[in-house]
């Protein structure tokens, strides 16, 4: 049913929960013990920080862009052949994005929070995962996964999505293995 509905409807829909989820994260009181770490710069480029309980790294060749940003959290992002990706964690998670003429994020907010994106070339993804929730936004044939907490992983090439409040997952798409 989600996606029998126009694109920009879809987007509207998604945009809201994951603003507001990103927002109360970065707004959360914490206690940080590791650095805080950025990662990126100018085509090509192969970069790696660690320091502490921190970690952040990106690789792109000369036609892509790619960022990490980690506080107190390990946040990666590769992307090739003109493709973008983004990953950002914080507070003990972990966000990996990675993409070939895509364009991907992986997000991931407090204990144990695991978002991971890696779809087919050329693929729109985003992944989402709130402590201690876990997402995934793999190839078509993969699919995507929400598990253990509040997430949402979205493909919009494929129209495979998961949501995730901890307690109940929905689903739309093909090839939404559990």
């Amino acid at each position: 049913m989600f996606f029998q509905r126009g694109l920009a409807r879809k987007v509207a829909l998604v945009a809201g929960p994951v603003l507001i989820g990103v927002s109360v994260s970065l707004l959360t009181a914490g206690t940080a013990h590791g650095a805080e770490l950025s990662c990126g710069g100018q085509p090509p480029v192969e970069n790696v920080l660690v320091d502490g309980t921190s970690a952040c790294g990106v690789r792109t060749d000369a036609t892509s862009n790619a960022f990490a940003h980690a506080l107190d959290a390990v946040a990666f992002a590769r992307a090739d052949v003109g493709g973008s990706a983004v990953g950002l964690a914080q507070g003990g998670a972990v966000a990996a994005a990675e993409t070939a003429s895509g364009q991907v994020g992986a997000l991931a907010f407090g204990h144990n929070a695991v978002s991971i994106v890696s779809p087919d070339p050329g693929a729109v993804a985003v992944a989402l995962s709130l402590a201690p929730g876990q997402t995934f936004v793999g190839t078509a044939s993969e699919g995507v996964r929400c598990d253990a907490g509040a997430g949402l992983a979205l493909n919009l090439t494929t129209g495979q999505s998961c949501l995730s409040d901890g307690a109940t997952t929905w689903r739309s798409g093909v090839a939404s293995p559990r």
